[in-house]
């Protein structure tokens, strides 16, 4: 397949930065009541998880060339349907997309009604939806640990889950911004990496993702290894 496959996708989930001596970018959080509940994610800044790819593209073309944004903006590179790579007032931003691997749709039962106007085919494509998007990063200097952690509760609260290393130095932090209610939850999470710098613990990278292009990852990563071997049965018994 090309450029991001699924297992890519697991491998290689780095990215994001956050200057401390300036309030986070705009994350999507929705504001705390009374200090009661915790905050769910639901995008990252004016994004909104499962954006498509063209309409995140649009947004960041537009602010690049308004005059009147008071914003430096620049698309550095571009992976249609799969990522953007943004630098945004000196700081690079990874938007991430994922759409269903055409080799899971083809290995799934046919629907009965065909579609009116169906898309061309294009057997160089693996995927055939427009991709959404389901993770953000940010990548910026190598910051302390405990700074950009402090950072962090300070806006999400303690982390669910923190893993390090046995010299307490590398690992990963966890926040998990949810509504558990619904199936698959709602939200995000965010994830703060943690790598030996001076023999110190610090940071030059944090992740965001969509908490319900998680679980559909998840799902389709199952199906994707399977899927050729159901559709080569279906195949041979109609």
């Amino acid at each position: 397949m090309k450029g991001i496959t699924l297992p890519a996708i697991f491998v290689s989930m780095l990215l994001p930065a956050i200057g401390l001596q300036a309030q986070f970018p705009g994350d999507g959080t929705r504001s705390r009541q009374e200090n009661t509940n915790r905050p769910t994610l639901e995008g990252f800044a004016e994004v909104p998880w499962e954006a498509t790819y063209a309409q995140v593209r649009e947004k960041f073309l537009s602010l690049a060339t308004n005059p009147d944004s008071g914003e430096k903006v620049e698309i550095v590179n571009e992976d249609k349907e799969r990522s953007l790579l943004i630098r945004r007032n000196g700081i690079f931003y990874v938007y991430r997309f994922y759409s269903t691997p055409k080799l899971v749709l083809d290995s799934r039962p046919k629907q009965k009604q065909p579609q009116t106007n169906p898309p061309p085919a294009n057997e160089e494509e693996d995927h055939t939806d427009p991709g959404k998007l389901f993770s953000v990063g940010i990548s910026f200097r190598y910051l302390p640990g405990k700074d950009v952690q402090d950072k962090l509760e300070n806006k999400y609260g303690k982390p669910k889950k923190e893993t390090l290393d046995e010299k307490k130095i590398g690992g990963a932090v966890l926040w998990e911004l949810t509504n558990e209610k619904e199936v698959p939850p709602k939200g995000g999470f965010v994830v703060q990496w943690k790598e030996a710098f001076k023999k110190q613990p610090f940071t030059r990278r944090v992740d965001y993702f969509s908490s319900k292009l998680k679980f559909q990852i998840e799902k389709e990563y199952k199906e994707f290894f399977s899927a050729e071997e159901i559709k080569t049965l279906r195949d041979l018994i109609p």
